[in-house]
């Protein structure tokens, strides 16, 4: 688990010291880089036998596919506080709270979506690790993310 933090946390201050300047290249290598570790860690933290593992995959890939555009939409909304450099009017607060929740409620839902068909096709063991884990991993870097992100200075609205 160490590990997974350790590469969770390098891969996101990048991301955060050079998100204002860096190219979409960048940003998609840095994203690889994550999705790998997500997947090992994932691979080392669920219990699935060997006829459970091949239709788990089968449905994380899937998974991965639908969550891209949520993680896309999700680094944009981030470039965009970086770019102001914490500094929005009132109006562009609400706005991005809006939007921040937004994300937040489409990435809870895909979960469960997940986990429903994860609990369907195998079973609720199998559905309960990858929420817990998938919810987790989400935690940790949401938390990483912010931990990084310049406070919120709010300025008029003119």
């Amino acid at each position: 688990m160490k590990k997974f933090l350790f590469a969770t946390a390098l891969c996101i201050g990048v991301f955060l010291n050079s998100s204002a300047q860096a190219t979409d290249q960048e940003i998609g290598l840095i994203g690889s880089i994550l999705k790998s570790e997500v997947k090992v860690f994932f691979a080392q933290n669920m219990e699935l036998s060997t006829s459970e593992a091949e239709t788990f995959w089968s449905i994380y890939d899937e998974y991965e596919n639908e969550l891209k555009p949520l993680s896309n939409q999700r680094i944009d909304f981030l470039k965009s506080l970086i770019e102001k450099g914490g500094e929005l009017t009132e109006d562009e607060l609400d706005d991005k709270v809006k939007l921040g929740v937004k994300i937040n409620k489409k990435r809870i839902s895909l979960r469960y979506k997940y986990y429903k068909t994860l609990k369907k096709q195998l079973s609720i063991k199998v559905a309960a690790q990858f929420y817990q884990i998938d919810a987790y991993i989400y935690t940790h870097i949401s938390a990483s993310l912010h931990e990084g992100m310049p406070l919120i200075v709010p300025t008029k609205s003119e």
